[in-house]
């Protein structure tokens, strides 16, 4: 298999390995495991190693299943940290409020920091990426199979104001989220795989292993998105416990802790997918793939990843009950769910511009440092998603999309 493989490529996997290493010694052999700093050390390198081998493998993915559902299996693989962070909190929520304070904080934090700081960013990367190859920079455009997952986080966005209006967040809400995303993944499943024709287009292992044919296809592959699953489901847990482990042991107040478990914590479990995406994004031609990535990924958060939130704690509980949201964490919802119907309308003509990218990336930043204005970023965001929408609307491609690929692979 490796004759198919250029020394470049070789190369590339061999530091991939050899960045495992200290991982391997450190978790499956118990080196150093008492000192917080070498596990966040070995399992950090881990995992930003995973995210190169998940890009590589689902970069092959999308040449035998659609590019949706190639998208949709990276971004559940990749938020395992975060799932790890939030089924901790969750459980050990339902007897301690502080905790399930911050279960709510980190699911929050993640959505944000995903739209808000990692849409812009690919797009600064894709406007580096085309104006050193000549191309104009000026607007991200994405293909029209992506319009499918654009289309569900609309719905999810939706939805999530029905649980902040009502204040609440049970089982029956859980429903309805993890239903929205197996639909998703359903009309994923029915679209068609790209054309072997456009494997020429890729780079690196990843065009290597698109090459292959047969079974040896298959285990370069799996081998991949294997290494990268393991690494991070292996090592988020020992990482994000470590990381807290040395935030309490620098005394910081509960506020402090609060905002360690909204902000960085999930920038911290955000690694993989901030690599493999970013890894695209600077590629010309690659930025629509990872910005497809990130629109799965923020769907499967607000689906799946708060959905998770009740289940768990349901099952602590031992029964079934609703999670009762304080007036802080329905500011935050709130303010969640405007943020992603705002992300929704910017991509209704399946296109990110200069304005799209700066109004996010501003109103994240304002929100992240100046917290306590929380609705007045809510109704900013639902100002400018109204004058998006209006100045949109005969740019709804959106729709079109996904009608045509209901017309053309679901009916």
């Amino acid at each position: 298999m490796l004759a198919t493989f250029t020394k470049r490529d070789r190369a590339q996997i061999l530091i991939l390995l050899l960045c495992l290493v200290p991982f391997v010694a450190n978790i499956l052999f118990g080196i150093e495991t008492n000192d917080p700093w070498a596990v966040v050390a070995s399992t950090g390198l881990a995992i930003a190693s995973a995210g190169f081998a998940l890009a590589w493998g689902a970069e092959s993915l999308q040449f035998i299943f659609s590019q949706a559902l190639a998208l949709a299996v990276l971004a559940v693989v990749n938020v395992l940290p975060e799932y790890s962070v939030e089924v901790v909190l969750a459980y050990r929520g339902a007897t301690d409020a502080t905790l399930l304070h911050y279960a709510t904080a980190s699911m929050t934090g993640a959505n944000r920091i995903l739209l808000g700081l990692g849409w812009p960013v690919v797009y600064a990367l894709n406007y580096l990426a085309s104006r050193r190859s000549g191309a104009d920079p000026g607007t991200l455009v994405l293909e029209k199979s992506q319009g499918v997952p654009i289309v569900f986080l609309g719905v999810a966005a939706l939805y999530s104001f029905v649980v902040a209006l009502k204040g609440t967040l049970g089982p029956e809400d859980a429903a309805v989220l993890l239903g929205i995303f197996a639909v998703y993944v359903y009309t994923g499943s029915r679209m068609p795989a790209k054309p072997g024709e456009l494997i020429d287009e890729l780079e690196g292992p990843s065009r290597a292993v698109s090459s292959m044919k047969g079974p040896l296809k298959g285990a370069a592959i799996i081998f991949f998105v294997g290494v990268g699953a393991l690494a991070i489901a292996l090592g988020s847990g020992p990482f994000v416990t470590s990381f807290l482990a040395i935030a309490g042991s620098l005394s910081l107040g509960a506020g402090t802790q609060y905002l360690l478990i909204q902000w960085l914590t999930p920038l911290l479990t955000e690694l993989p997918e901030s690599i493999t995406v970013f890894y695209w994004a600077a590629k010309t031609g690659k930025a629509p793939m990872a910005l497809s990535s990130l629109v799965s990924s923020k769907l499967n958060q607000w689906t799946i990843l708060v959905a998770t939130i009740p289940l768990v704690y349901d099952v602590a509980l031992g029964g079934f009950g609703s999670i009762h949201l304080t007036g802080l964490q329905t500011q935050e919802v709130l303010l969640t769910a405007a943020q992603s119907l705002y992300g929704f309308v910017c991509l209704l003509d399946l296109k990110l511009g200069r304005f799209d990218a700066a109004s996010i990336l501003a109103l994240f930043l304002v929100q992240l440092f100046v917290p306590a204005v929380r609705y007045e970023v809510t109704a900013l965001y639902l100002v400018l998603a109204a004058f998006e929408l209006a100045r949109s609307r005969d740019r709804t491609a959106v729709f079109r999309t996904f009608a045509a690929a209901f017309q053309g692979h679901l009916h």
